[in-house]
């Protein structure tokens, strides 16, 4: 096996083809961009080589000893998280369909077009990684490779790793809102990692630091481009809770911006800064109520990802459980804990309002507790405990279901202001999340006289 320089994107693939020319070329053009490839030329050594590893596998379906397609079904049936492309040189498609309806994750034609082969390894590794970690077993995967990986069981991360991975190429500013814990600097590590600017600077300030004058020390610096955006040259700056900034630092730090832009344009690399910021509060809301300058917000906002809240994900709480597991046991260098199903619900039961970083905590906790390798019921906190007890009484019913019935009309308007609070004066966002359209959601705002102490912004 060859190895290449490490590179943020790497895959490792293992190419399974008895064309020794083919070989060749694409292992020398995948090494090229960073990946590391094995190549097997008998289909029959391929049992033998996935005893290490791999994100890809390169299958070619015409094979002297083996039968591309028959091996495709034993690999999905026994490797079911690894992505299989196949390589064919057959001009028809009933092969190609045929491959694809057995668990292929994609196929090229030969000749190959070693653009689209970049390409396909690229998305193939980041569906098997994705795989892994839905299914808890992220404990394979502790690495670097493509930056930080965001657990993805959940449609509502999904649409975050889609804009995610939409935005990173550009250079464009993007704005990151989420309630604290929820994985905000994640997000944006992601994007610096998959963009072009990945093998530059990723730096870090939090803009909620006290006192002003340090905050202001640490931002700018001495020179024209010193301080962080000195250190994050060629790089991204990911600032982090700029909401939090006061008025003079948010007019400076405007100022600053237009000059980058200014200085970008010019090409004299003084502006060679890619910005990321990050906010739990709802910035046009701010920006109506003058605490935040709307020239910069817009010079922010090119570009908006917002984090949902845990409690809103709640497909992703048990593989997050594993995931914090599994670093646990790399960390302490032991075998991770088993959760017991009745710990597994009442996690999945609880909201978890200091979100993923909460649900990391408490599970690390327990795992120092757990007895015998297994989490048990008696290692939950207190607080999860006491939430899981108050919700479900000693009848069975929920406290939702022991509330008294009330007017339609009342409980959608509480509802509506519960939704704006909770996004912080966001409507869009509220009424995602209440499942109507914006429009629907201005029309009864109206009609239930919704006003700005009641969070909304209109």
């Amino acid at each position: 096996m060859v190895t290449s320089q490490k590179h943020p994107l790497a895959a490792r693939v293992l190419l399974v083809d008895d064309d020794e020319a083919i070989c060749g070329l694409v292992s020398k053009y995948l090494e090229h961009h960073g990946h590391t490839v094995e190549v097997v030329l008998d289909g029959r050594e391929v049992d033998r080589a996935l005893q290490s590893p791999f994100d890809v596998v390169l299958l070619d379906i015409t094979m002297p000893n083996v039968d591309g397609l028959m091996l495709l079904d034993r690999l999905a049936r026994d490797h079911k998280e690894l992505a299989v492309v196949m390589m064919t040189a057959a001009t028809g498609v009933d092969n190609i369909v045929d491959a694809m309806r057995r668990g292929a994750f994609d196929y090229l034609t030969k000749p190959l077009d070693l653009q689209r082969l970049a390409i396909v390894v690229r998305n193939a590794a980041e569906q098997t990684r994705l795989r892994l970690e839905s299914d808890g077993l992220r404990a394979a995967m502790i690495r670097g490779d493509g930056g930080p990986h965001l657990i993805c069981g959940s449609q509502a991360m999904s649409e975050v790793i889609s804009l995610v991975e939409r935005v990173a190429a550009s250079r464009v500013p993007v704005l990151v809102y989420g309630e604290p814990g929820t994985g905000k600097e994640l997000v944006a590590q992601r994007i610096h990692a998959r963009s072009r600017r990945r093998d530059g600077p990723f730096v870090t300030l939090n803009c909620a630091l006290k006192p002003v004058e340090l905050l202001q020390a640490q931002l700018f610096g001495d020179g024209q481009f010193g301080g962080r955006f000195e250190e994050a040259r060629g790089g991204t700056l990911f600032l982090d809770e700029v909401g939090e900034l006061d008025a003079n630092l948010q007019a400076r730090l405007d100022r600053q911006l237009h000059d980058a832009q200014l200085a970008d344009r010019r090409g004299n690399g003084g502006g060679d800064v890619r910005v990321i910021a990050s906010t739990v509060r709802h910035l046009p809301s701010e920006v109506s109520r003058g605490t935040f300058r709307a020239d910069l917000f817009y010079r922010l906002n090119v570009f908006s990802i917002t984090v949902p809240p845990l409690r809103d994900r709640q497909d992703d709480v048990a593989a997050l459980a594993r995931y914090a597991l599994a670093r646990f046991a790399a960390r302490e260098n032991q075998p991770p804990p088993t959760i017991s199903d009745e710990v597994m619900e009442a996690l999945l039961r609880y909201e978890w309002p200091g979100n993923v970083r909460e649900l990391f905590n408490t599970v690390e906790r327990m795992a120092l507790t757990a007895n015998g390798g297994v989490i048990r019921i008696g290692d939950l906190p207190a607080e999860v405990t006491a939430a899981d007890t108050q919700r479900v009484g000693s009848d069975g019913m929920t406290d939702e279901e022991k509330q008294a019935v009330r007017p339609l009309h009342e409980m959608e308007r509480e509802l509506m202001i519960a939704a704006l609070r909770e996004t912080g004066g966001n409507v869009s966002e509220a009424a995602r999340r209440l499942g109507i359209g914006r429009a629907t959601f201005y029309r009864r705002a109206q009609r239930h006289g919704l006003t700005r102490e009641d969070g909304f912004p209109g």
